[in-house]
């Protein structure tokens, strides 16, 4: 029996957990476990996760539903860590009591330094370097909606791909869940990385969707592009900022009211993603004598929640 923990079940945790809760509701090879709290995880235990999608929608119970992981009595051979970064410490050590040298745990969290911290917290664990591309919220205590259809899910460790990484192919892949082991996992992230935040950052700051603050203040955005690939050649990521900026260009698709989760957070009053996705580029880039004037003066500015 393969037993997957799901942690944070927010939309990417919710849509992921929902897709394998349901393919293997009935399995005696892999057994699917949520670890919440609150509200929704009240709302899940009652009556189930109801999963919204373009093609449907469907209701769901995991194998178990737990506030406490101590309460599984297992140890896990994946957990999918879908927290946002400012609740990561915390979701870590909820789920430490199931995880051992035998686990992997995937983060699928925006950071390219997430890896790292968690190998922190958890010496023991098999941690992996992990990605998602996919549009999915929480729309209330027990439903999910994945805006866009079904996302898919990168993943690798920094070198040639595992029986581990195989199996996770074939489970996802089982549940309808696009799985994919890259060797060149950091580069990858880095892709994403860059796209996201410069468009967080931007999209905050000026308080505008990703695309209007990019016609709007186009000077300043090129310049976060510029500085952001700079720091990352530094780190060993050559990514020319002309096909960074095509790559998010595109990556919006055209829509000029789309935004980003940061953008909406800020609006809303809610904890941000801000040090995650502009204080790293800063930390690094003074680390390595690095000028970033145009992500400064955004961090400053959104570190006390102004923005233009």
């Amino acid at each position: 029996m393969k037993h997957i923990v799901i942690t944070g079940l927010g939309g990417v945790g919710g849509y992921y957990g929902g897709m394998l809760a349901r393919a293997y509701a009935k399995s005696d090879e892999v057994a699917v476990h949520f670890v919440a709290r609150g509200e929704h995880a009240q709302e899940i235990a009652l009556n189930g996760l109801q999963v919204e999608t373009p093609k449907g929608s469907f209701t769901v119970r995991p194998r178990n539903i737990v506030q406490d992981a101590k309460l599984l009595n297992i140890q896990a051979d994946y957990v999918l860590c879908c927290t946002k970064s400012y609740d990561l410490a915390e979701a870590i050590r909820g789920i430490a009591p199931v995880v051992g040298s035998e686990t992997v745990v995937l983060p699928l969290l925006n950071g390219v330094d997430i890896r790292e911290r968690i190998s922190d917290m958890l010496p023991e664990a098999d941690v992996w370097y992990g990605l998602t591309y996919i549009v999915a919220m929480k729309m209330g205590p027990g439903t999910i909606r994945n805006v866009h259809g079904r996302g898919k899910i990168f993943f690798g460790t920094g070198g040639k791909r595992t029986e581990k990484g195989d199996r996770l192919e074939e489970i996802l892949r089982e549940a309808g869940i696009r799985g994919e082991w890259h060797d060149d996992i950091v580069l990858q992230m880095w892709k994403k990385f860059i796209i996201i935040s410069v468009s967080a950052v931007a999209s905050a700051y000026f308080d505008l969707p990703v695309l209007l603050a990019f016609e709007r203040h186009a000077d300043m955005c090129d310049l976060l592009l510029h500085e952001i690939t700079t720091v990352a050649r530094a780190l060993g990521i050559d990514l020319p900022t002309k096909y960074c900026r095509r790559e998010l260009i595109e990556a919006w698709g055209g829509d000029k009211q789309a935004t980003t989760s940061m953008h909406r957070d800020f609006r809303a009053g809610r904890p941000t993603e801000v040090d995650t996705l502009c204080g790293y580029v800063v930390h690094e880039a003074e680390q390595r004598g690095i000028p970033v004037p145009a992500y400064k003066e955004i961090y400053r500015g959104l570190s006390v929640g102004i923005c233009r």
